[in-house]
């Protein structure tokens, strides 16, 4: 048995009800803006200490783990971990590959690289299925393809327009 829905609020209630959002989020905007405030000095003061601390590490710390460094004082210990990541430019790789090829050396490619093809699913792919006739099997394995979830309800409040 389906539940009734709660009846229309009265466009007095709409109002009441978004007024008082409106002059929460005002308020709470304020209080955010001064504790930014209040917090600056400290958070520059912050900055400028991890900064000194991490030059003192990079210059005087030992080695502690791969890419870590430790230093050590009476009661601390501070330690700064410089990671790195690598990624490929596809761009400067295909270039490479091209000049390979040119010089005559195209045999490095298979040793040197690995070869991926990618299948993106096209905007129009559902049409072109529903005009298809796909068994139940190979329509079950396409509508596993596209994952949909759900977006988290956002809520708008401002004022009404008068024209």
């Amino acid at each position: 048995m389906a539940t009734p829905s709660p009846a229309a609020p009265t466009p007095a209630a709409v109002d009441e009800l978004a007024s008082r959002h409106e002059t929460l989020e005002r308020e709470l905007e304020e209080i955010a803006n001064q504790a930014a405030e209040e917090a600056a000095p400290k958070n520059a003061e912050l900055e400028k200490l991890e900064v000194q601390l991490l030059d003192l590490v990079k210059a005087h710390g030992s080695a502690h783990a791969e890419k870590s460094k430790l230093l050590h004082g009476i009661a601390w210990e501070v330690m700064a971990t410089f990671g790195s990541s690598t990624s490929t430019d596809n761009a400067a790789l295909e270039r490479f590959r091209l000049a390979l090829v040119q010089a005559k050396q195209g045999r490095l490619l298979r040793r040197m690289f690995e070869k991926t093809v990618r299948w993106l699913l096209k905007p129009e792919a559902s049409e072109i299925v529903k005009g298809e006739k796909l068994s139940k099997p190979l329509l079950a394995l396409y509508s596993q393809i596209a994952v949909v979830t759900p977006a988290t309800p956002r809520l708008t409040v401002r004022p009404k327009k008068t024209s």
